[in-house]
């Protein structure tokens, strides 16, 4: 049974040889340009996967060579404000796919599983069904999601967030006023909601970008910072299964 999201106790997953070896061969497949979900199915189907362990595949495991199309964009949380080339980045503008990063730190918080996928980003496995409660959660969220943005020392925050999903607008309101209330005033900050935020995200070309969609992550050129990664790793200490790591070993 999935927690509700309100500890903070480190979260980790540990994988069976099963999965090592369907991740190994899914990749396998994708390298050699099967469609996903039929490699997804035919893996899934052979190594009589669970739909958690399906959801591990589809989220975490990637062809080699757009693993490495991603992971060369990526910010990585760690190295943020340590490598040059990283800290210029975040001098700037930053785009945020904000359900994206919502969900990710609210399913880490809940308990679900997160992995570590071939591209480098950190992705959960879902479990809320496109639905982000507005209540007392939210706001502990919210006030996490504040002052990890404030520290990463960007000139200027957007936050986008769809406007088809339930409580988005008040969920915006509540995002501003966090941010009003933490006094962060060298960083200006807007939140809004927005009815394509994947288009107007990966429609940001002259700022660094916030998401772990792979679809919007593949639109665009310009650097992607894992902010949702960096958070359940950082102020959770939660341990994400390295999906790289399974396919290689998967291969023995």
């Amino acid at each position: 049974m999935s927690r509700e999201p309100d500890d903070r106790t480190p979260v980790v997953h540990t994988p069976s040889e099963t999965l090592a070896y369907a991740a190994h061969d899914y990749q396998w497949l994708l390298d050699r340009d099967y469609p996903d979900q039929q490699a997804l199915q035919l893996c899934g189907n052979r190594f009589r996967l669970s739909r958690t362990e399906r959801g591990m595949l589809f989220r975490g495991v990637f062809s080699q060579a757009a693993s490495r199309t991603r992971s060369e964009r990526l910010i990585v949380p760690d190295a943020l404000d340590a490598e040059p080339s990283h800290a210029a980045a975040n001098t700037g503008d930053l785009v945020i796919d904000g359900h994206n990063v919502l969900f990710t730190v609210w399913n880490c918080l809940a308990g679900r599983p997160l992995v570590r996928a071939t591209d480098g980003f950190i992705r959960d496995i879902g479990g809320t069904r496109g639905r982000l409660p507005h209540d007392q959660r939210f706001t502990r969220v919210a006030e996490l999601l504040c002052a990890t943005m404030a520290a990463a020392g960007f000139r200027s925050i957007s936050m986008l967030l769809d406007a088809q999903l339930p409580w988005s607008r008040d969920q915006s309101a509540e995002l501003a006023a966090t941010w009003a209330r933490g006094g962060f005033a060298a960083t200006e900050f807007t939140a809004a909601v927005h009815e394509s935020v994947d288009a107007a995200v990966a429609a940001s070309k002259d700022a660094t970008i916030a998401t772990s969609d792979t679809g919007i992550i593949d639109r665009c050129r310009q650097p992607v910072l894992d902010l949702g990664g960096r958070i359940v790793t950082g102020s959770f200490r939660a341990v994400p299964l390295e999906m790289e790591h399974l396919c290689v070993t998967g291969a023995r």
